[in-house]
């Protein structure tokens, strides 16, 4: 798993990791039980802090998507791939409750939001099959 940092984003740096982290778990290129590269190790090829990167990793922690092993690192939760789709479908929804005040302002009906939402949902399915 790579993680970079971007210094130019306003994120935070170790939201930026935590962020990697979420996504690699929601993809599956992390599963339960794998282990997260070593802060150490993190901390060196994202050239921040060790400090930065173990504040990300306690926060993934926190989070319930991995859990610490003394002396061994931190690993992916069992359940950690289901939490972070949970919570990503959470976020989905609460996108879509702003989407439907925005479109309400805009005098967009449902049946004309809901064709939109189809026609951006085709082209970015035939965008990631030409990838």
């Amino acid at each position: 798993m790579i993680i970079t940092i971007d210094l130019y984003n306003s994120t935070p740096a170790y939201l930026q990791i935590t962020d990697a982290v979420r996504e690699a778990i929601a993809l599956g290129s992390l599963q339960a039980g794998d282990k997260l590269p070593p802060i150490r190790e993190t901390a060196v090829n994202t050239r921040v802090n060790r400090n930065t990167v173990s504040r990300a990793y306690l926060e993934l922690e926190h989070q319930g998507l991995v859990q610490a092993r003394q002396g061994s690192g931190f690993f992916v939760t069992e359940d950690g791939a289901e939490q972070e789709k949970l919570s990503r479908r959470e976020s989905v929804k609460a996108k879509i409750g702003e989407l439907l005040a925005e479109a309400s302002l805009t005098d967009i009906t449902a049946e004309e939001l809901l064709k939109l939402v189809e026609n951006e949902a085709n082209d970015f399915e035939k965008e990631g099959k030409s990838k």
